[in-house]
C-alpha cells in the first residue's frame, strides 16, 4: 500500500512539475516593436542612430528579444517620410523615433489621435517647429533631444581664428523648418558681432554646389547651419572652400571629420544617447508630457587640421588640447 501511495505521489509531483515547466516555457517576454525614421543619410544623423542603438541596448533592450527596431530612411523625401509614419502608424508601432525636424513633423501630424509615443532626436527649436509646447513640459504625446547650437560661440571661434572675416556665407534650405529658424539665430549674432551675412537659397542637394560656387569672391568664410539638405551635400562646400582658401565654419560637429577648420558643438552620438534615455522612460510607464525635452549642455571642440591647412587657418596647440576630436 505504502509503495502505491509513493508512486501515486510520485506522478503527481512529476506532472506537476511538466505543467509549471510547460506554463514558464510559454510565458515570453513582450517584444516592444520600435520604429526608426530619419531624414538622409549623414555623420550626424547617423552617429543619433547609433548612439540610441547603444544606448538601449545598454539599457537592457535585445533586438528579437525584448525589442524589435525597424530602420527606415526617406531620403529626402517629404512623401516617403509621411509613407514611412503612415506605416509605423497602421502597423500599431508602440513607439516612434524620429530623427531630425522634418521627419518628427510629419511623425507627429501621423501619430494624432492615437496613443503611440513619438520621441524626437536633434530638432533644434521643437516649440517652434509645433512638436511640443514647453520644453520642461512638452504635454501631448511628444518628446525628446535638442541639438541647439551655440552660435554665438561659434562664431567666437572663428573670429578668434581668422579674424579678418567680414562677410560670412550660407546656403540655406528655407523649406526646413529647423533651417529657417537657425538662420534667424545666424543673423542676430552677425548684427551684435558687425558681420555681413549673405545668403543663398536651395531646394535639394543636387542645388547646393552651385549655390556655395555663386559666393566665391564675395564672402570670408562659409558657414553650414542647421540644414539637412546642406548637411547632406557637405563635400560640395568643402570643395569649393578649400579649392578657393574660403575657411568653413560648419556647425554640426560630426561634419568636421569630413571638412571645415572645426567647430564647437555638441556631440551627436550624445544626443543620440539621450534620446534612449527617454524612450526607456516611456517604455517603463512615464508620460512623454511629462518628460522634460533634453538639450545640448556640454559642448566640444573638433578639428580638421587637413581642411584648416589648406583654408589658411591656424589652429593654436591650447585649442588642439582641448578638442574631443582632432582629425
Amino acid at each position: 500500500m505504502k509503495k502505491k501511495n509513493y508512486r501515486i505521489t510520485s506522478f503527481v509531483v512529476i506532472l506537476a512539475m511538466l505543467i509549471f515547466s510547460c506554463n514558464t516555457s510559454t510565458k515570453k517576454e513582450k517584444i516592444y516593436h520600435l520604429g526608426i525614421t530619419q531624414l538622409m543619410t549623414n555623420p550626424g544623423i547617423d552617429a543619433i542612430r547609433e548612439g540610441f542603438i547603444y544606448e538601449m541596448t545598454k539599457l537592457g533592450y535585445k533586438d528579437s528579444v525584448n525589442i524589435k527596431y525597424a530602420f527606415e530612411n526617406s531620403q529626402g523625401d517629404n512623401i516617403v517620410a509621411q509613407s514611412i509614419a503612415k506605416k509605423f502608424v497602421n502597423e500599431k508601432y508602440d513607439m516612434i523615433f524620429a530623427i531630425t525636424t522634418p521627419t518628427a513633423q510629419v511623425c507627429a501630424k501621423e501619430i494624432k489621435g492615437t496613443n503611440i509615443p513619438l520621441v524626437f532626436g536633434a530638432v533644434t527649436d521643437p516649440i517652434s517647429a509645433g512638436l511640443v509646447t514647453s520644453l520642461e513640459k512638452p504635454g501631448g504625446n511628444i518628446t525628446g533631444t535638442s541639438d541647439k547650437w551655440p552660435i554665438a560661440a561659434q562664431f567666437d571661434l572663428l573670429l578668434q581664428l581668422v579674424p579678418t572675416v567680414k562677410i560670412i556665407g550660407v546656403v540655406y534650405n528655407p523649406g526646413e523648418t529647423n533651417s529657417e529658424y537657425n538662420i534667424l539665430e545666424v543673423e542676430k549674432v552677425c548684427k551684435i558681432k558687425n558681420l555681413k551675412l549673405v545668403k543663398v537659397a536651395v531646394s535639394n542637394t543636387s542645388e547646393v554646389y552651385a549655390a556655395a560656387q555663386s559666393l566665391v569672391g564675395k564672402i570670408d568664410a562659409f558657414y553650414v547651419s542647421a540644414d539637412n539638405t546642406v548637411i547632406t551635400a557637405m563635400d560640395a562646400v568643402i570643395k569649393i572652400s578649400e579649392k578657393n582658401k574660403i575657411p568653413l565654419l560648419p556647425g554640426v560637429s560630426s561634419n568636421v571629420e569630413q571638412g571645415g577648420f572645426g567647430t564647437l558643438g555638441p556631440n551627436y552620438y550624445d544626443v543620440g544617447v539621450e534620446a534612449a534615455i527617454i524612450a526607456d522612460k516611456i517604455i517603463k510607464g512615464e508620460k512623454p508630457a511629462d518628460i522634460p525635452v533634453s538639450t545640448a549642455k556640454n559642448f566640444e571642440y573638433f578639428f580638421n587640421l587637413k581642411s584648416a591647412k589648406a583654408t589658411g587657418v591656424v589652429i593654436p596647440e591650447d585649442l588642439l588640447k582641448k578638442a574631443s576630436k582632432v582629425y
